[in-house]
């Protein structure tokens, strides 16, 4: 005879998996990250961390299980990570944020971080922040967590994994509106290369970690010399 405890955990784990439950859940993050966006809330990202944390202890899992495990190979994620990180800011600036310029005809808004030019305090701040709360922060959130769960709501298909890339990408960019329309179709998209290079590299989350954060790191080098354009 099957213990009421097991029973239990049973019919908890079922309705953790119910697709109206899924839905519920991603509702709630698209309503942190609508709050944000209309200037109610200030940082969505705190809010839909708790809220991931929650959803993982609820399942009895937790961030490993979602890819923040240890790589098979550290030099070869720390390597494929810093080049994708590189040569995708190469692209961004030369290539994605011009022609998005002249699609919506308005600037990449930078002045949250231009203060960083010529001022070490700034970028020394920038670069821990760049770190922690961007390249562990948001990719744990929107790639460990969001991703996963729009996956289990559309299903575990190659349609499912796809909607699921798009649909917590497009959670992402709009996070940074506050760069305007050109910065979050460029969020947008730097999203779906993490997502890419998330699901590319076996779910392990460090490859896009160690990606978002050389990514990063040059752009807030770049803008402390004047490079950036």
């Amino acid at each position: 005879m099957e213990s009421p405890s097991l029973c239990w955990r049973d019919r908890i784990k079922a309705f953790l998996e119910n697709r109206l439950f899924i839905s519920a859940e991603l509702l709630i993050a698209v309503m942190l990250q609508t709050l944000q966006t209309v200037h109610l809330i200030s940082a969505a990202l705190i809010y839909l961390f708790a809220l991931g944390w929650l959803s993982l202890c609820l399942r009895k899992s937790g961030w490993r299980q979602l890819g923040l495990s240890r790589p098979t190979s550290w030099l070869r994620t720390v390597g494929i990570g810093a080049i994708v990180g590189l040569v995708y800011q190469a692209v961004s600036i030369w290539l994605v944020v011009p022609l998005l310029r002249q699609l919506t005809k308005e600037p990449l808004d930078l002045s949250q971080v231009t203060t960083a030019h010529n001022n070490v305090s700034l970028l020394i701040l920038w670069l821990a922040a760049s770190w922690t709360w961007a390249a562990f922060g948001e990719e744990m959130v929107y790639r460990g967590y969001l991703l996963n769960r729009v996956t289990d709501l559309f299903g575990h298909s190659r349609a499912g994994w796809v909607i699921g890339l798009i649909g917590s990408s497009a959670l992402f960019g709009i996070g940074h509106a506050y760069q305007g329309i050109t910065g979050i179709l460029d969020t947008f998209l730097f999203g779906c290369v993490m997502a890419g290079l998330y699901l590319t590299g076996r779910r392990n989350l460090w490859l896009p970690v160690i990606a978002h954060g050389v990514y990063d790191t040059a752009a807030f080098f770049l803008i402390f010399l004047g490079l950036y354009p």
